[in-house]
C-alpha cells in the first residue's frame, strides 16, 4: 500500500471491524452452505475459517466487493469444491435440507416423512442441481445472485433449478 506503512499481515482498524462483522453475521451461513451441499458438517468451520484467512489476505479486493457476502460465498464454493474433489465422501448425507419455518399462506405443511424423502432426492441430484436448489431454499439468495456465486450466467442457474424440480417431481413420484 502506498503512503502507509503497515507490517506485513496487520490490519487497518476499519478493515478489522470489516472482518469482525462478517465473520460474526456470515460465519453460521456459510458454515450451514457447507455443510448442506458438500455433506462437510465436521470440516465446515475449517472451510469458513480458511476463507476468513483468504479475505484477510486479499482485504483490497474483500472491500471492493459490492456484495461482500457473495465474494466469500463464492471463495466457501471454491475451498468446498477443492476439498470436495480431493475427499470425495461415500455418500451425501441425508439432512441436506435443514428445516424451515413455515410462511404464512404456504399451504400444508410437509410431513416428516415428506421432507426425509425430499432431503433423500435433494441428495441424490447432481451436484450443480444440488447447488441451485440448496443455494435458494437454505440461503435464500435471488437467481441473479446464486448465478453471480456460480459464475454462471442467469439462464443457467434458471435452468438448473428447473431440471431440479423435473428430477425432484420424478424421484418423489416413484416413491407414492
Amino acid at each position: 500500500m502506498r503512503g502507509r506503512s503497515r507490517r506485513r499481515g496487520s490490519l487497518a482498524p476499519e478493515e478489522r471491524t470489516l472482518l469482525e462483522g462478517l465473520v460474526r453475521d456470515l460465519g453460521p451461513r456459510l458454515a450451514a452452505y457447507v455443510h448442506r451441499v458438500y455433506g462437510l458438517r465436521h470440516e465446515a468451520e475449517d472451510i469458513v475459517a480458511e476463507a476468513f484467512c483468504r479475505a484477510v489476505q486479499n482485504i483490497a479486493a474483500l472491500r471492493a466487493s459490492e456484495r461482500q457476502d457473495l465474494y466469500l460465498l463464492t471463495t466457501v464454493r471454491n475451498l468446498c469444491r477443492d476439498r470436495f474433489r480431493r475427499n470425495r465422501p461415500e455418500s451425501t448425507p441425508p439432512d441436506i435440507l435443514e428445516e424451515r419455518p413455515a410462511r404464512e399462506g404456504a399451504g400444508v405443511e410437509p410431513s416428516a416423512e415428506e421432507l426425509e424423502a425430499l432431503r433423500a432426492a435433494v441428495a441424490r441430484l447432481p451436484e450443480n442441481q444440488r447447488e441451485v436448489v440448496v443455494l435458494r431454499l437454505s440461503t435464500g439468495l435471488k437467481f441473479e445472485e446464486i448465478a453471480a456465486v456460480l459464475h454462471v450466467p442467469l439462464g443457467t442457474a434458471l435452468s438448473r433449478m428447473h431440471g431440479a424440480v423435473q428430477a425432484l417431481r420424478g424421484m418423489l413420484a416413484e416413491q407414492r
